[in-house]
């Protein structure tokens, strides 16, 4: 899916946080991103705390977050990152059959949710995507 095909008021690149538990899958996000001119990251963390601070330091665009932080859930912390910026794009991580999950991460402000195992084929369709219904 190309940017052009997208029609987005602020200008790009977007700016992402992601948070994850684990480095590597932070990174490995990191690298899709990169290799995608219109995301820069912002930063990234392995709590929801971290996560929190880095909204409020780097007015991201988007987040991208795993429910299953160290320190307290990513669903809850969901709902303050939507206080702190209620423009901003959440796109939770889940692994493969995650039950109810897509519904309870929309529940507490979740714009999207992605497969972990499918990041690299479709998280910046679905980053564009819920730009787009932002818009």
């Amino acid at each position: 899916m190309s940017l052009t095909a997208h029609n987005h008021a602020r200008p790009r690149p977007y700016r992402v946080v992601v948070a994850d538990p684990h480095a590597a899958a932070r990174e490995a996000i990191g690298m899709v991103l990169f290799g995608d001119r219109g995301f820069r990251l912002t930063g990234s963390a392995a709590t929801m705390e971290e996560a929190i601070r880095l909204i409020r330091e780097t007015d991201p665009d988007v987040l991208v977050v795993d429910p299953w932080l160290f320190g307290p859930a990513g669903l809850p912390g969901c709902l303050a990152a939507k206080q702190i910026n209620p423009r901003l794009v959440i796109i939770m991580l889940l692994s493969e059959g995650s039950g109810d999950y897509p519904q309870a991460a929309s529940a507490m402000g979740a714009d999207a949710t992605v497969e972990k195992q499918r990041v690299g084929r479709d998280l910046i369709g679905t980053i564009l995507t819920a730009l787009d219904r932002r818009a």
